[in-house]
C-alpha cells in the first residue's frame, strides 16, 4: 500500500485509524457512525453541509458527559468548541453579528 494511506505516525490505514478512534474515543462503533450519518442525511448537524466523498463528519459530544450529540463538518465542530459550549457566549455572538450587519 502506498504511504498516503496510511495514517501519520501510525502503521495503521487510515480507515483502520479511523475506526479504532471512533470506537477509544467515542465508544462508536463503524455500524454505529454511519447509522447516524444515514439518520442525518450525511449532512451536518448544524450547517447542513454535505462533505466531498470520501471525508467524514466529526462525532461531536458532551465534554462533560461524553454523551455523542451528532455529526458535525469540522468547521461547526470547532466552533463550538471555541465557544466552549456556552449557550450565553453563542447567543451574545448571534446578537453582535445581527446588530451589525
Amino acid at each position: 500500500m502506498p504511504d498516503s494511506m496510511f495514517a501519520p505516525r501510525t502503521r495503521h490505514c487510515k480507515i483502520c485509524r479511523r475506526d479504532y478512534d471512533w470506537q477509544y474515543k467515542y465508544g462508536l462503533s463503524p455500524e454505529q457512525y454511519y447509522k447516524m450519518w444515514e439518520q442525518q442525511k450525511g449532512r451536518c448537524k448544524i450547517c447542513g453541509k454535505k462533505l466531498p466523498e470520501g471525508q467524514y463528519l466529526c462525532v461531536d459530544h458532551n465534554a462533560e458527559t461524553g454523551e455523542i450529540r451528532g455529526l458535525l463538518c469540522n468547521q461547526c465542530n470547532r466552533g463550538l468548541g471555541f465557544f466552549h459550549d456556552n449557550t450565553n457566549v453563542m447567543e451574545n455572538a448571534i446578537k453582535y453579528l445581527k446588530e451589525n450587519e
